[in-house]
């Protein structure tokens, strides 16, 4: 098995993961919506963790995100700010705090699960066939396995 990979193809998928990331970013999206406009990474994944587990303790994020609890607090700190997330004492341990998403943060989040699905419609869209998207969703699943 050939294991160097040719510089053409480094730069050719290089410039293709840029061209996704910067048209994802910075579309003119209403989709996005005020509130996710200059949100970071770190600050949508925290989004996502507690919309999928209400009542997560902080602890909990940092394990999944494998960040610094500082770097963790001031992402929270944002999107406390923002009006987005509430720091609540947590029902499972009343010695930790859990966050949990606002009304603005559940609506920010359905717009940001919604832009998130018509990408990956355009993406997959541009596939032919669905043997071909199986086969390219195959392959995405067999890098991220390695990564």
């Amino acid at each position: 098995m050939d294991k160097e990979i040719k510089e053409e193809y480094i730069q050719e998928f290089n410039d293709i993961w840029h061209y996704f990331i910067f048209n994802f970013q910075n579309k003119d999206n209403e989709l996005w919506g005020k509130e996710l406009k200059d949100a970071t990474t770190i600050e949508i994944s925290i989004l996502n963790i507690i919309d999928k587990k209400p009542d997560v303790m902080l602890k909990e994020i940092k394990g999944i995100l494998e960040i610094p609890g500082s770097t963790l607090t001031n992402a929270i700190d944002r999107l406390e700010k923002k009006g987005l997330i509430k720091r609540v004492i947590s029902k499972r341990d009343r010695r930790s705090f859990g966050l949990m998403l606002t009304a603005q943060g559940q609506n920010a989040q359905e717009k940001h699960i919604k832009a998130e699905n018509q990408l990956c419609e355009s993406i997959l869209g541009a596939l032919d066939s669905d043997e071909e998207r199986k086969r390219f969703l195959q392959s995405l699943n067999k890098i991220k396995k390695k990564l």
